[in-house]
């Protein structure tokens, strides 16, 4: 009975054996894509069968698009990621598999309603917390090595509203190191508590304990009546302006230099207009060289990343306050948080650094230029050349009614800039960061003490050793 259900492999042909050794891999491939929570794809076809369908001829279009924006960019900024790159480049298999906090995320970022480094790594935190609380571990596998996938495609969509700062590299290294230590006997519960806890213990130690010991440390350079100049905005300087107000009672004035296209600096001025004891002078960095002709005592600037050659990564015009209050032998003072030093040497701001979108460069406003998405935006640019096109006849018609007697045009004059993409020789390049050299920088205040520049390796050094031993 066995022989006659059971048929013989040595009675298979070897092109038959090749056929059904080829199902096997591919029914363990679909397996190990459900566990993950992927679906299967559909059985895909030969080159010469695949249809010409919609759906295939969008993602052509908006691939040769994305290759003719790349060309765009200046060589010498080509191998930056464009956001279109990072949309183009995400898998679609992840909108499936994303917690709608990560989404929500995603779109906070990406429209830079959650701008800083520190930040945007504690609301990372706040949404993992959410994907751990969420999850639930698959029957065949333990949670210390399923969550760590599960968060990997997180991490990934993530990354396609803005890249990873520094912080949120370390802090997701140490998430991952803390995961793999949960014991295999914990159940889902219990290991979930343990890790929002940790998770709550490194928000109040890395970021709430080490704002309080930096501001410790930088009130003694803030007297009555001294002149503070600080750059866009940080949560860590904010914390110490308002310190010093309120709880020291010392009256000074802060001078806050912004540059287009977040106007960062705007926000700073807001939260601290309503302090008495803080009169505040906002300016553009156009006008550094004027403000600097007259007394200031000290430069407090935050930080994106401090690199072990003792460089400082940070918003673009960093460099150039710290260069020209450097040749006015005025101190400058980088207040930054451990969890933002980088093992990473870098001599130039070219080859690391955020492309942002150049569209923001041209706006008048405040607010930077809402992003559409990139199916949409292309869309709309079909929609716009028609309409171009069905207007010329009109144009021509109503070439009268637009011009007085005198001939000259009563109509709005148009941005010469509106349609710069279509334009072949021009070019915006819009860079977000830039490095300031540490012979500009006095000395770096952290929350385990003041230190120069080149210190940085230290640090990272003992940072590191506290977190394997911990």
């Amino acid at each position: 009975m066995s022989e006659g259900t059971k048929p013989e492999t040595s009675q298979l042909t070897n092109k038959e054996l090749k056929e059904l050794k080829k199902k096997e891999k591919a029914a363990k491939r679909a397996a190990k894509k459900e566990s993950i929570g992927i679906k299967p794809d559909a059985p895909q076809r030969r080159g010469g069968d695949r249809p010409k369908t919609a759906s295939n001829i969008k993602k052509q279009i908006n691939q040769s698009k994305t290759q003719s924006e790349t060309l765009k960019i200046p060589p010498l900024f080509g191998h930056l990621e464009t956001r279109e790159q990072r949309i183009s480049s995400t898998p679609p298999q992840l909108a499936n598999i994303v917690h709608p906090s990560i989404l929500t995320l995603c779109l906070k970022y990406s429209t830079f309603k959650i701008v800083g480094s520190t930040h945007r790594c504690q609301a990372m935190l706040e949404a993992f917390k959410d994907v751990i609380e969420s999850y639930k571990t698959p029957e065949g596998t333990s949670l210390s090595r399923h969550l760590t996938g599960h968060l990997s495609h997180q991490i990934e969509y993530l990354k396609s509203a803005r890249p990873l700062s520094t912080s949120m590299g370390n802090t997701i290294r140490w998430l991952k190191q803390e995961i793999s230590l949960i014991s295999i006997d914990e159940t889902d519960e219990q290991a979930q508590l343990i890790l929002t806890e940790k998770i709550d213990v490194y928000i109040k130690e890395k970021i709430e304990y080490a704002n309080i010991a930096i501001t410790d440390s930088t009130i003694q350079h803030i007297v009555d009546g001294s002149t503070v100049l600080t750059f866009g905005h940080s949560q860590v300087l904010l914390h110490i302006f308002k310190h010093v107000a309120t709880e020291l009672n010392r009256k000074f004035k802060l001078v806050i230099v912004d540059s287009r296209p977040l106007f960062e600096g705007k926000k700073l001025a807001t939260e601290l207009s309503g302090y008495p004891n803080i009169s505040c002078q906002y300016i553009f960095i156009n006008s550094l060289s004027s403000i600097l002709q007259e007394p200031v005592d000290v430069v407090l600037l935050g930080a994106h990343a401090m690199l072990s050659n003792g460089r400082l990564y940070s918003r673009v015009g960093t460099a150039l306050i710290a260069m020209s209050a450097h040749k006015r032998d005025i101190p400058v003072l980088v207040c930054c948080q451990s969890i933002k030093f980088s093992d990473k040497v870098q001599l130039d701001s070219v080859t690391m650094n955020e492309l942002s979108e150049g569209q923001d460069l041209l706006t008048m406003g405040s607010k930077p230029t809402k992003r559409n998405g990139f199916a949409l935006e292309q869309f709309l640019k079909e929609k716009r050349t028609q309409k171009e096109e069905e207007s010329k006849g009109k144009k021509n018609s109503n070439n009268n009614n637009n011009s007085n007697s005198n001939g000259v045009s009563l109509t709005k004059p148009e941005d010469p800039l509106a349609n710069y993409r279509e334009i072949d020789n021009v070019t915006i390049l819009n860079i977000m960061y830039d490095l300031t050299p540490p012979e500009y920088i006095q000395k770096v205040i952290t929350e385990v003490g003041s230190l120069p520049p080149s210190s940085v390796p230290v640090i990272l050094r003992e940072y590191k050793g506290n977190s394997s031993n911990s």
